[in-house]
């Protein structure tokens, strides 16, 4: 059997997970905004944001779930060789989580922390084939997808999503793709009391966008 391949992670550790946290800090307190993180390589269909999203985030005291896409020997073993955390098989235990939207199917699965402690919600980590604020962003129908992706992932539409609340001075109009309903529901409908909650990450191959518990969000 061989053994799982180890990959390169940031070229200097300190440096790029404080400027990738910056980053995602950004990106988490204004809700909506695009930005781009990338880490020197990616991992079978792990993309490399995703990988450094993990590696600035997680860490000993941080319970990982991986959705059965992501649950691979070379990717278990890099994310705990590059961050420590450890892997939980139980969704609701886990602070952060990371799989493809059409992999979620209820998002009751998940913890939405509690009173006293509500940072114990998870933050789900979704990993899709395009986030943008620009109207003109290429349709995925008439796109092929990337190596990277798996099949739940192909040629599926944008969502436009009007996002406002805290971070946001007035409104902020995204686009995500491979969005299902269970998703787009739970935006909607926001059925937890805040401060509970869970926190979205959407990451594409070299960019992401949060949505964070506080956010109201609309579909156009």
């Amino acid at each position: 059997m061989n053994a799982p391949k180890i990959i390169r992670g940031f070229a200097e550790p300190v440096r790029d997970s404080q400027q990738t946290f910056r980053q995602l800090l950004k990106a988490m307190s204004e809700p909506g905004s695009v930005v781009n993180l990338t880490s020197p390589d990616a991992l079978t269909h792990l993309y490399s944001s995703t990988f450094a999203v993990c590696q600035a985030l997680l860490d000993q005291q941080t319970p990982l779930w991986l959705s059965p896409e992501f649950n691979t020997a070379d990717i278990r073993h890099n994310l705990h060789f590059h961050s420590g955390m450890p892997i939980t098989d139980e969704p609701a235990k886990a602070l952060f989580a990371i799989a493809y939207p059409g992999e979620i199917t209820a998002m009751s699965e998940f913890s939405i922390g509690s009173c006293e402690y509500p940072e114990t919600g998870c933050t789900l980590i979704l990993q899709v084939n395009s986030v943008s604020s620009e109207l003109t962003v290429s349709g995925l129908s008439a796109k092929e997808p990337s190596s990277g992706l798996s099949p739940l992932m192909s040629k599926q539409a944008l969502t436009s999503l009007k996002l406002s609340g805290p971070g946001i001075a007035t409104e902020k109009l995204i686009h995500i793709s491979d969005l299902n309903d269970v998703l787009i529901n739970y935006l909607v409908e926001r059925p937890d009391s805040f401060p509970l909650g869970i926190d979205l990450v959407f990451v594409a191959e070299q960019s992401l966008v949060c949505i964070p518990r506080t956010t109201t969000v609309e579909v156009l």
